[in-house]
């Protein structure tokens, strides 16, 4: 079982982390600041991504969110679940 995140985790741990899930995904290193659809990322390849993001922090996160699909940008809408209060984009395990 995946261990629940203490409140206030970093912003750069989860972008190492993410970085670390997508590189294994593509099989290739990645610019933080480029889509990953730019960066050779298919539809399936993304879904595994969100997925993988989502188990490691035991949050949901709501894609449409964001306003492009790169590193930094993932990153920063995973800490802001995963450091939030609202039990709507933070999963309690219930």
């Amino acid at each position: 079982m995946t261990a629940l995140p203490q409140a206030g985790v970093p912003l750069a741990d989860v972008r190492q982390t993410v970085i670390e899930i997508i590189r294994a995904e593509l099989d290739r290193d990645v610019d933080p600041s480029v889509d990953v659809f730019d960066q050779g990322a298919t539809s399936l390849a993304f879904l595994r991504i969100v997925a993988q993001v989502n188990q490691k922090y035991d949050i949901t996160m709501d894609v449409s969110e964001l306003e492009e699909a790169s590193v930094d940008k993932i990153s920063a809408l995973t800490a802001q679940q995963v450091n939030s209060q609202d039990p709507v984009t933070a999963r309690d395990g219930r």
